[in-house]
């Protein structure tokens, strides 16, 4: 993969560099976010317009992007004027990505366990209160009657 060829801005990308852009996508990156991702790796540490002209980022949206990748931890940030940025290890940072989205994915998945259990205790007395049929497939006239005056 040739990382040289970024500076293409919206024209063609090489296949295997726009493969890659599309396969850090799928981990949570934006295209901007990929694409200054690939212009930081094998390189000392970069300005911010430095990165943008590598990877066709357009400048006024390079520091949000740097910020962005510096959060999820796949670039450290040198300060000073200008502030150098640099690419960790992919063998590091992606496995980190994946590390985080399951803690929020995790997360998440307790959030509606939780209102799964609130709903059932909340739900529960009104079936009994009509049959317990009301929320069955049998029922469901019933069961759509009563979310309608919800």
């Amino acid at each position: 993969m040739v990382i040289s060829h970024l500076q293409s801005g919206n024209a063609a990308l090489p296949v295997s560099v726009h493969q890659t852009v599309q396969r850090l996508a799928v981990v949570g990156f934006s295209r901007y976010e990929a694409e200054a991702f690939l212009a930081l790796l094998g390189r000392p540490e970069s300005t911010a317009m430095e990165v943008a002209e590598r990877a066709g980022v357009p400048r006024q949206r390079i520091y949000d992007v740097l910020e962005s990748l510096h959060e999820k931890g796949v670039i450290t940030i040198r300060p000073g004027r200008p502030a150098r940025h640099s690419a960790c290890s992919p063998s590091t940072a992606l496995p980190a990505l994946l590390a985080a989205r399951q803690r929020q994915q995790a997360a998440e998945n307790d959030q509606v366990a939780r209102l799964i259990q609130e709903l059932v205790v909340e739900l529960e007395p009104q079936c009994a209160e009509n049959g317990a049929g009301a929320f069955s497939k049998r029922g469901s006239r019933a069961a759509e009657e009563r979310l309608g005056g919800l």
